[in-house]
């Protein structure tokens, strides 16, 4: 017959129990504090401190004007360096499209870019260029003179909206495609009077006036034209 009192063997139990409780929390902390000081030493050693940037897909935007416009980012911390906001904030770039950063261990940064690509000048104050969703990507730089240009006068610019510009644009595109404006093609598109545009020719010898809210019909009419003039 067992002397133990059953409040002996209860406590007995709960004291185990306490004291493997006790062991684990003991290990836990051991690990926090291991992987704290170690996540801190990662994040302070020179050792992962960035050094080599390197660019990929940029020609449009050297090196330089990239870094300039991220900010300090030579020195800081390989680890700790947040890749989220850096890709956001280089995405916020007129001529960038796209943005991808990787680590490249141990001191390295890789970046990866789509420009984007002008597809027409605008002219306001004064020359920009723009790409074809409308958006405006810098003042005009040499090389792309050659692009069709859209002239806005000063009380048009807040009224047109970029679908105006683009639709102006496309329309010109298919003028240029017939045969008819091959050795003199429409490049210059000037917004006059209300919702309306004028087309003008590389030597400025033909014009044609639309209405942007009618182009396509406007070009199909101008086909009719063109066809009877063919045909005599």
């Amino acid at each position: 017959m067992s002397n133990k009192s059953p409040n002996k063997s209860k406590f007995s139990t709960w004291a185990r129990t306490m004291a493997e409780l006790a062991s684990k929390l003991f290990l836990a902390g051991v690990i926090g504090y291991l992987l704290f000081a170690g996540y801190n030493f990662l994040i302070s050693t020179p050792r992962f401190q960035i050094q080599d940037v390197t660019f990929r897909g940029n020609h449009v935007l050297n090196n330089s004007q990239i870094l300039e416009w991220l900010g300090p980012v030579i020195g800081k911390n390989l680890i700790a360096i947040d890749l989220v906001a850096l890709s956001k904030r280089l995405s916020e770039h007129p001529w960038v499209q796209t943005a991808s950063i990787q680590r490249i261990f141990p001191q390295g940064l890789e970046f990866e870019l789509t420009e984007r690509v002008p597809y027409a000048r605008v002219k306001k104050d004064q020359i920009y260029l723009m790409d074809n969703s409308g958006a405006i990507l810098s003042p005009e730089k040499p090389g792309y003179g050659h692009l069709p240009l859209i002239i806005l006068k000063d009380s048009k610019e807040k009224g047109v909206s970029n679908g105006e510009l683009l639709n102006s644009l496309k329309t010109m595109d298919y003028f240029n495609q017939l045969s008819f404006f091959k050795n003199n093609p429409l490049e210059v598109a000037e917004l006059v009077g209300p919702s309306r545009v004028l087309f003008n020719s590389r030597n400025q010898g033909f014009k044609i006036q639309m209405s942007m809210d009618e182009l396509n019909e406007g070009f199909k009419k101008f086909m009719i034209i063109l066809d009877s003039l063919e045909d005599e």
